[in-house]
């Protein structure tokens, strides 16, 4: 008996029908979950196009942009060591660790935790760190857990993927300066690859 795969069409629909059922961000995590858990089972789901990382650098690689603007999908890629930095992401996301050991250090802030802004401090407090094998679902639940760093921890090249609120040219993403500990604009469509695996 063959069993029916689920794969990334099946998942973005999915996606589709939670996120317009409700507009409870919390709500939309958790049902995202078994959806993304079910892909993830899978062998091998995602093309080795958008496991690779762009000429040895990290990357993410755009897979599907919601036309309604409420998600996308991307692939995110570190080679073994690297970090993505301090950063803060303002708006819902699911996160499944497909290769590698992801370390994500969690952060808080004194200052305007609820009110994220550009151009705020980032003086950050680490709050966890956590390590995450293959196979692992974490969450962005902006405000107060939107702050975090990632890095591939392994000696393996770090593979996610992320079904994040927005777009990529909308959805809030601030990097905090290690210079002057200030928080600047940093869009995610220009980190990102835009040759998507679902047009």
């Amino acid at each position: 008996m063959t069993t029916a795969t689920f794969d990334m069409q099946a998942l973005v629909d999915a996606v589709t029908r939670v996120v317009r059922a409700t507009k409870d961000d919390g709500l939309r995590c958790d049902q995202i979950t078994p959806f993304l858990r079910r892909w993830m089972d899978q062998p091998d789901p995602l093309p080795e196009k958008y496991t690779t990382p762009c000429d040895g650098k990290a990357c993410g690689h755009l897979i599907y942009t919601d036309p309604a603007g409420e998600f996308f999908v991307i692939s995110v890629v570190f080679p073994s060591g690297t970090s993505s930095g301090a950063h803060y992401h303002g708006q819902w996301g699911v996160i499944g660790i497909l290769a590698g050991t992801d370390e994500e250090t969690k952060y808080s802030r004194d200052t305007s935790p609820e009110d994220v802004q550009v151009g705020q401090d980032c003086e950050l407090t680490a709050v966890e760190k956590i390590y995450s094998p293959p196979g692992t679902i974490t969450y962005l639940r902006p405000p107060l857990e939107g702050f975090h760093r990632v890095r591939a921890a392994g000696a393996e090249t770090g593979v996610s993927l992320h079904i994040l609120g927005g777009t990529p040219d909308t959805h809030i993403h601030f990097f905090c300066n290690g210079d002057t500990k200030q928080l600047v604009d940093f869009p995610m469509s220009g980190i990102i690859t835009h040759d998507p695996m679902i047009g």
